[in-house]
């Protein structure tokens, strides 16, 4: 996470040095609230977690209302919880620090926690302005992840863990769309301030389908990621 965060650093000045007339440079960060859904009925959503998010982004200004987007950034700690009616050996690629890990209890809730190097990129829409104030759509964005780091909590009947090293069990690269809106506030005619939600989903399965159930069954459902992000930050 340190040279990812240093990484973004350093680039930025250059970004900022590179800016002509359209082009424009944003840094975005802010809490996200983030669940996880199967497309297996059984496998239910089970409670949301907490994340956050720090991306720079990059506009081409094709004309005062319309731009192309793409940037970078990192998005941590997303994910979510899944309820299992079915035990088994569900994290099979992973060595557990709990005894009994390749039977989990029928009903074991797995919490994912996933941290991503992201790369944005998009069309946004703005209005015109109302004294100060701008408003923006931000769609459609998509998003190709990366991830660097997984860990896992369980919870179920006689079981109970968190902080597992659960890399194996979540893909390497994730891919999802995304749909913002919000409102930039004018400080000057080069620097704004903006504030801002954005909803963002995986489109492709997230989760590794290696586990087998009690029963012998293969594991072998869709898992994606869900997040509403606060975005706040400041436009050059």
């Amino acid at each position: 996470m340190k040279k990812l965060l240093n990484t973004l650093l350093f680039i930025f000045p250059f970004l900022l040095g590179a800016q002509v007339d359209n082009l424009k440079v944003s840094i975005m960060n802010g809490p996200t609230i983030g669940w996880m859904t199967s497309n297996d009925a059984l496998i239910t959503t089970e409670g949301s977690k907490l994340g956050y998010k720090l991306h720079v982004e990059a506009e081409y200004l094709l004309n005062d209302r319309y731009s192309f987007t793409g940037g970078l950034g990192l998005s941590l700690n997303q994910g979510g919880k899944l309820k299992y009616p079915q035990g088994g050996n569900l994290w099979s690629e992973s060595k557990l620090s709990i005894l009994r890990g390749d039977s989990l209890p029928a009903g074991v809730v797995l919490g994912y926690g996933v941290n991503y190097f992201d790369f944005p990129f998009g069309f946004k829409l703005r209005t015109n302005e109302f004294g100060k104030f701008k408003f923006y759509a931000h769609l459609p964005e998509f998003v190709i992840g990366f991830k660097t780091k997984a860990k896992g909590s369980i919870d179920g009947a006689g079981v109970s863990s968190t902080k597992e090293k659960i890399n194996n069990q979540v893909t390497f690269l994730t891919f999802g769309w995304a749909v913002g809106a919000g409102v930039e506030y004018k400080l000057s005619d080069e620097v704004a301030l903006i504030g801002g939600l954005r909803f963002m989903q995986s489109i492709i399965d997230v989760t590794d389908d290696s586990g087998r159930f009690l029963d012998g069954k293969k594991e072998n459902s869709k898992g994606t990621i869900n997040s509403m992000d606060i975005r706040i930050g400041v436009s050059f």
